[in-house]
């Protein structure tokens, strides 16, 4: 029998972010970071918190599933997944940067549930469950939905933007290297938006619930809705996102574009790319294109161009 919402413990969820939250400021300023194969950053404290968040979910809930940044995938079809990202804001962490977080997400078929975000260094922890409201540090938070923008409004945005998109807004971005802290700080009525690059769910999970008891949303840069549910086998979100209070969507899904290298796949020695959109031919690490059969997997990740899964690296 699955666990119901009002065993849920919120408290004892966010005494879990901030168990990992003390053990991250262990490592802090002092951690040596390694590249994993996708060429993120991965550090001990990363790996020592998620070992300590799945214990303690699959001791207290163990009809929950759990996915985790750092290969953790217990998801196994349950209607309950946890989805753990036991330091997010990674590169920051390492480069002595002070907004990085514990980030604990719970998705009840597919979609999100309830959110756990603390951050250490400010000592801000986020929560939001089935009950309603979003909360920082107990006070209720809320988007902003201004009728225009001035010079001192701002967007959160990735730290490659200036490579990546144009965007021609009447205010500021800034760049918090933080996925989850972006949906936090629209959540808080801080920021008028975020643009989030394409991201797997323990990124944006916690985020999300949080995001939505708050009165925001979020979708895809094109205007098509998130599908959470289709992210539980570790996949990113097939395109950026966009998250605002649902009045401000439009509005910054029209001054943000992506530029058109940025659609470009870089390949590696060694992958190929399959795609519907270029009629299943493949390009090579030398740059030179040859047909290729084409082959299609749900476990490859969504296609730059046409979200159709078809790159693969071998």
């Amino acid at each position: 029998m699955s666990t119901s919402e009002n065993r849920i413990d919120l408290d004892e969820v966010q005494s879990w972010a901030r168990e990992g939250g003390t053990l991250a400021r262990q490592y802090f300023n002092s951690v040596t970071a390694r590249r994993k194969a996708d060429r993120s950053l991965v550090t001990e404290a990363d790996e020592l918190i998620e070992r300590m968040l799945v214990e303690r979910i699959a001791a207290r809930y163990p009809d929950h599933g759990i996915i985790g940044e750092e290969q953790t995938r217990r998801a196994n079809g349950s209607e309950f997944v946890w989805a753990v990202d036991p330091l997010d804001g990674t590169a920051s962490f390492v480069a002595g940067l002070p907004l990085w977080g514990v980030s604990l997400g719970l998705l009840r078929n597919g979609a999100p549930y309830l959110g756990v975000v603390y951050m250490p260094l400010p000592d801000d922890c986020y929560w939001a469950g089935p009950s309603g409201g979003a909360f920082l540090n107990g006070s209720p938070i809320q988007v902003a939905a201004p009728e225009s923008w001035d010079s001192e409004d701002w967007l959160s945005v990735p730290s490659d933007t200036h490579r990546r998109y144009a965007i021609e807004f009447s205010g500021k971005t800034r760049s918090i290297s933080c996925t989850s802290a972006s949906f936090l700080y629209v959540a808080r009525g801080s920021a008028i938006g975020a643009l989030v690059r394409r991201s797997p769910i323990w990124d944006i999970a916690a985020g999300l619930a949080i995001l939505h008891a708050a009165g925001g949303v979020a979708v895809g840069l094109s205007g098509q809705p998130l599908d959470t549910a289709a992210l539980l086998d570790g996949r990113p979100t097939p395109e950026p996102t966009i998250v605002a209070a649902p009045s401000q969507v439009q509005a910054l899904r029209e001054i943000i574009r992506e530029r058109p290298a940025a659609l470009e796949p870089r390949f590696q020695k060694g992958c190929f790319w399959l795609c519907r959109g270029v009629l299943g031919r493949a390009q090579t690490g030398s740059g030179t294109w040859a047909p290729q059969q084409r082959q299609m997997s749900a476990g490859w990740p969504a296609c730059v161009h046409c979200s159709c899964r078809a790159i693969a690296c071998w």
